[in-house]
């Protein structure tokens, strides 16, 4: 009886095992299509993968390749289409870019990275205003899904990033706007209100020069001194070694006929393009401060400022003037004094007068 019970148990578990062999075979042919998109996809990722290690090493054209390869086994995979269509930006292919962003947010309509790269390049390259202001809206409304493990996940943070990120970008388009609308004046200027207001909710989040500069610069442009005074500012503390900053701050102070500010905020931005080896744009500064110095020792506060600069040099107080020579049109600053110059970069003129414009 054992012996029965024995023979029979391996009989049955040959049948079994040949049943399922059967049932495989005939699952493949049953489910070719379904076990081939498998493969695709499996062969999409690797090439993927070897697409992102040629971009790391520098190797575009390689990454393009593996990703197009990618692609054609798997049209799906929104991210290889994100990542083509960053290296066709590098290439300066903006069509191909447009479309591969295209491509990926029509299969992750909440890929907001690529949502804002898309509305750049409209924005940047196509000037394509209104509908890269569009894409911005989609991209601050379109909350993804996120994972939060406490401590190890948290991509609420980076789309607070990147919600910032679209509503500066977002200002840069609303300002190209107002540009393109330069003849109409109320158009113009509704449109920098708009860039001002999209700078202000990316400040939410996003403290940084570029944010602060640019909202100055909107500020300038609608004719708020204070206002503008103030974020060159900001941007200035943010990055003092700037020129760009110094020198849309100096001609808002020579604006304001505050020319002895202006005078320091020029030198500053003379010094950091001397430095930097553009002499052209350094005579053209210098230029204009020597415009600047006629118009301020014709005025009154020209005296007052002679006899301040006596009593410091008295005093031994050492500040810009002193460290600054232009000789030979080149800016020369003594070795010893550079770490007191870099520090007075930082220092932002009639400072306290701006914040208490605001406050006002």
């Amino acid at each position: 009886m054992k012996r029965f019970l024995r023979v029979f148990k391996n009989t049955t578990v040959r049948i079994f095992s040949f049943l399922l062999f059967i049932l495989f075979v005939a699952s493949i042919f049953i489910f070719k299509d379904f076990y081939k998109a498998q493969w695709h996809k499996t062969l999409s990722f690797y090439y993927v993968y070897i697409g992102d290690n040629a971009y790391k090493k520098h190797k575009p054209q390689k990454a393009i390749e593996s990703y197009v390869k990618a692609l054609e086994l798997y049209p799906k995979h929104y991210r290889a289409q994100y990542n083509l269509g960053n290296l066709y930006v590098v290439y300066e292919d903006y069509y191909s870019a447009l479309n591969s962003y295209s491509k990926a947010l029509q299969l992750k309509p909440d890929f907001t990275v690529a949502r804002i790269n898309y509305a750049i390049v409209l924005s940047e390259t196509m000037f394509n205003y209104d509908r890269a202001i569009e894409e911005y809206n989609l991209a601050v409304t379109n909350v993804p899904k996120w994972i939060y493990i406490p401590f190890i996940v948290n991509k609420k943070n980076s789309f607070k990033h990147n919600k910032a990120v679209a509503f500066y970008n977002q200002g840069l388009a609303w300002r190209g706007k107002s540009l393109l609308n330069g003849e109409d004046r109320f158009l113009a200027r509704r449109f920098l209100e708009n860039a001002v207001s999209s700078y202000e909710k990316a400040l939410k989040t996003m403290k940084s020069f570029d944010v602060y500069y640019n909202l100055a610069i909107a500020h300038h442009l609608l004719r708020n001194p204070e206002y503008a005074g103030y974020y060159y500012c900001k941007a200035i503390e943010k990055e003092p070694m700037r020129y760009e900053a110094h020198y849309n701050f100096a001609i808002l102070l020579r604006g304001m006929k505050k020319y002895t500010d202006s005078m320091e905020e020029f030198k500053k931005a003379g010094l950091l393009l001397d430095s930097a080896g553009d002499s052209n744009k350094t005579r053209y500064i210098y230029d204009i401060l020597n415009e600047v110095n006629q118009k301020y020792s014709a005025s009154e506060e020209y005296a007052q400022l002679r006899k301040r600069i006596e009593e410091e040099k008295k005093q031994g107080i050492e500040n810009i003037k002193e460290e600054v020579t232009y000789v030979k049109g080149k800016t020369l600053v003594l070795e010893e004094s550079k770490g007191a110059t870099i520090k007075s970069f930082k220092k932002c003129a009639s400072k306290k007068y701006f914040e208490d414009g605001i406050k006002n």
